[in-house]
């Protein structure tokens, strides 16, 4: 057989391998990267080993190689991104100590919303997983999402002591805020068709945040009459 005979059934010129895949420089953290955006655009139940490996150029078994399943994937996805919320967490407190209770809320919530408008896919995926109770709901409620919220809970509880803060139920106040400051960038293909607007430019970052804290802190927060002494704000109190 010519070369060329053999370039013609081949589809390749003699000698030239098969290109099977583009795997080279393909790291864990390459593949927990392009799983991060399939869980959070597909849930658990819509991704696959297969669609992941796609997105990355890589075969499916380098996928099982690195992880072993596609659960373990999917926990190792969710450990990574909670990671850096926490590690952003952590450094927003370490810049606030010292601070008031109001200084503090402030600077952790404006943290939040900068967290949320460069990692959308946290709440995405919080979302996939709380409408239906599994064993990874649990999974990930008590490896991530119960210690976020009672540290949420405690700092509102430190502003309700400060008496910055009105005696609204810690669940309802901290479900309410964790979900409305990363709604907004969560959902940027929504606004942007509904509004017609970019909710990831530096304008509707600092406005929406300026927004949020003005409903839920100035709207939860105590009044001072005009003897100076907190009030609900009920006109009977």
């Amino acid at each position: 057989m010519s070369g060329l005979e053999h370039e013609t059934q081949t589809g390749r010129p003699r000698g030239r391998p098969a290109k099977r895949t583009r795997g080279r420089g393909v790291t864990r953290e390459t593949i927990i990267e392009a799983a991060t955006k399939e869980f959070a655009e597909l849930g658990y139940e819509g991704a696959t080993t297969a669609s992941i490996a796609r997105r990355v150029h890589v075969t499916q078994p380098l996928i099982h190689y690195h992880f072993g399943s596609k659960e373990a994937l999917w926990r190792a996805t969710v450990d990574t991104i909670f990671g850096k919320l926490m590690a952003q967490v952590e450094e927003t407190e370490r810049k606030v100590e010292g601070m008031g209770p109001a200084a503090k809320f402030l600077t952790l919530t404006y943290s939040f919303i900068d967290f949320a408008v460069v990692h959308p896919e946290y709440a995405r995926i919080i979302h996939n997983e709380g409408v239906a109770h599994t064993k990874r709901l649990d999974w990930l409620v008590d490896r991530h999402i119960g210690p976020l919220y009672q540290r949420w809970a405690a700092y509102i509880e430190s502003a309700k002591q400060a008496g910055l803060l009105k005696d609204i139920p810690v669940p309802y106040m901290v479900t309410a805020l964790i979900g409305a400051l990363a709604q907004f960038f969560d959902l940027a293909p929504l606004i942007r068709a509904a509004w017609g607007i970019e909710p990831t430019s530096p304008e509707h970052i600092r406005g929406y945040a300026n927004a949020m804290v003005e409903m839920f802190l100035e709207g939860a927060s105590v009044r001072l009459d005009e003897d100076g002494d907190p009030t609900s704000g009920d006109p009977d109190a």
